[in-house]
């Protein structure tokens, strides 16, 4: 039953358009949501904090999935944020994660 959900969620998850991650105007959005949502909290100004937001190799789409569903890693909890916040934010903050992943250290 779990494995099912499991698939059902990926195809629903790869049937879903991934927007331009480049764009500045949705990096910008995405910043603005750390600000508002408290991230920096946990994630540090420079999202080094908490689980380091700034490794280089980030998968979109499991940063999109750590940010719906949450995730538990190292003994720290990261909330859920998929009834928070619509699919377009979600994208918007994965947007801001992966372009301070890629900024140089």
């Amino acid at each position: 039953m779990v494995v099912a959900g499991i698939l059902v969620s990926e195809v629903a998850f790869a049937e879903k358009d991934v927007p331009n991650l480049k764009d500045p105007k949705m990096i910008a959005a995405g910043h603005d949501l750390f600000l508002a949502k408290q991230c920096a909290h946990c994630h540090g100004a420079d999202g080094r904090g908490g689980v380091n937001l700034t490794q280089r190799g980030l998968d979109p789409e499991d940063i999109f999935q750590s940010i719906a569903d949450g995730r538990e890693k190292r003994g720290l909890r990261m909330p859920a944020w998929r009834d928070v916040l619509t699919d377009e934010e979600i994208w918007q903050a994965t947007a801001y994660v992966m372009s301070i992943s890629q900024q140089p250290k």
